[in-house]
């Protein structure tokens, strides 16, 4: 029984092994590991979701196609959107720390991911006006 417990406190030191510390916040092996599958599980419940809301729900009404996959859509970057904020709240990263973060993003939007942001936010536009029919 005591080979047991051994291997549990190896266990719980591994995960609790600080990789990284700025003041109060540490980043341990335990919150890498639950930020990946939580992120990755954020992703899988969107898609499934998402899938859901077109088949089952929107279904019902019979809504056109290309409604059903623009609402569909948005509801999924809705949800991402919420659920990495939740997954990074939870995991102990102050989100206020990011800000600098999203300044650096916004320049970089601003000057070298200008083709990009241009193509999703037109991406979304053409969601919402349906110029071209699903299927």
């Amino acid at each position: 029984m005591e080979s047991i417990n051994d291997i549990f406190e190896s266990i719980r030191k591994f995960i609790n092994y600080t990789v990284y510390s700025h003041g109060a916040s540490k980043l341990t092996i335990g919150n890498i590991i639950y930020l990946v599958i939580g992120t990755w599980l954020v992703f899988f419940l969107s898609k499934l979701i998402r899938k859901l809301v077109i088949d089952k729900l929107l279904a019902k009404y019979g809504t056109d196609k290309g409604v059903s996959h623009a609402i569909g859509t948005i509801f999924r970057y809705v949800f991402v959107f919420i659920g990495l904020i939740i997954v990074f709240q939870t995991t102990g990263i102050d989100l206020s720390a990011l800000t600098v973060l999203v300044g650096a993003l916004g320049v970089g939007i601003g000057f070298g991911l200008q083709n990009i942001t241009n193509n999703f936010i037109s991406g979304i536009i053409i969601l919402f006006e349906r110029p071209i029919k699903v299927g």
